[in-house]
């Protein structure tokens, strides 16, 4: 009962923590050269690092703590092994693999401090990686790629895929307030077979059929006024029987998201209908916010993946997943979150 009362007392805390931080967010937008602001925003960053350290006390003393460990990555048989990693830190992120007994395909690769569990999976597969995919290049997603990339100690990837985004000129103009620091990162490294893709693109991964439905373009500059999460590479992959579809971060928590988020849902269900039926599905931004229902319903997954944490996924918020995570329930679909990551699915 304690572990309980202090799990529920740190994902209010969590809650009301992104709420302060986005409200303080829309102001600083406004006037960006308040330094009582900056100090403010410095507060809150500071309050939700220490409500993450008491999460991780109480998650430890109840055993619930994200699991670091490496589980078996082979299917054994024929098929392909997806795996969600959770982040030990209990932050938010991106990071899957997709192997056979004897590939590895990455999915983002998630925070700096992934860059040890990921090198040990590499190293798996006698330090081959067949595709890194890199959905966008925000640090949740793509800093334990950067870390590797520039220190590879060996490792060898075969094909790097990721978006391609504009100029900075137009980013910036797009959305002001965001930081570009990893994209410039990224952009700086010399990567011979480095990939962009787009809408409509298909490609043979290891067996898999990957299939671009999104993906940066002059349709998703129309719509959204944050393109780095909006456009994000928004795919699927086919086995021979069975299919899982990446949202990443398409229909994001920035700016005047609302109407946007109701413009990408709508375009994608316009776009593809009932083709957008998959067996299972990494939800659009960790979950919160993010596409609408009607997104969801076309999917009709067998199951949905949350990139989300015990905080996230229970605030009380409109920051926070439990709303998706109710409407998936609702829906009757089976929920994987961090919260039992790592969590691993065989694709037929």
């Amino acid at each position: 009962m304690k572990k309980k009362m202090i799990i529920a007392e740190v994902g209010a805390a969590a809650a009301a923590v992104i709420f302060m931080a986005a409200a303080i967010g829309g102001i600083w937008k406004v006037n960006s050269k308040t330094n009582r602001l900056y100090e403010a925003v410095r507060q809150v960053q500071s309050i939700q690092e220490n409500m993450q350290q008491e999460w991780q006390k109480a998650s430890a003393q109840g055993n619930s703590q994200v699991s670091s460990y490496i589980p078996d990555l082979k299917p054994h048989k024929e098929g392909w092994k997806i795996t969600q990693f959770g982040d030990v830190m209990q932050q938010q992120e991106m990071c899957y693999t997709i192997t056979t007994d004897t590939g590895l395909v990455i999915v983002d690769g998630g925070q700096a401090y992934e860059e040890e569990k990921l090198r040990n999976i590499i190293a798996q597969y006698g330090n081959h990686v067949e595709a890194w995919i890199l959905t966008h290049p925000h640090p949740d997603h793509i800093t334990s790629f950067l870390n590797i990339y520039e220190n590879l100690q060996g490792i060898q990837i075969h094909h790097v895929y990721t978006i391609e985004l504009p100029d900075m000129e137009t980013l910036k103009k797009n959305a002001s307030w965001e930081d570009y620091s990893d994209l410039e990162r990224f952009r700086s490294l010399d990567i011979p077979n480095l990939e962009y893709l787009h809408k409509g693109d298909k490609k043979s991964v290891m067996g898999l059929e990957l299939e671009v439905l999104s993906a940066y373009d002059s349709k998703i500059d129309e719509l959204s006024n944050d393109l780095m999460n909006d456009g994000s590479l928004l795919f699927r992959v086919k086995g021979k029987e069975e299919s899982m579809l990446f949202c990443a971060d398409v229909g994001s928590a920035g700016g005047k998201t609302d109407k946007v988020r109701k413009r990408m849902t709508k375009y994608l269900v316009e776009e593809y209908g009932d083709s957008l039926k998959s067996d299972y599905v990494q939800m659009a931004h960790h979950g919160f916010q993010g596409l609408g229902r009607e997104f969801y319903e076309k999917v009709d997954p067998k199951a949905a993946f949350f990139d989300a944490p015990y905080w996230l996924m229970n605030g009380e918020s409109e920051f926070s997943s439990k709303e998706k995570e109710d409407m998936i329930l609702d829906m009757g679909k089976i929920v994987y979150s961090y919260y039992t990551a790592p969590n691993q699915i065989l694709l037929k």
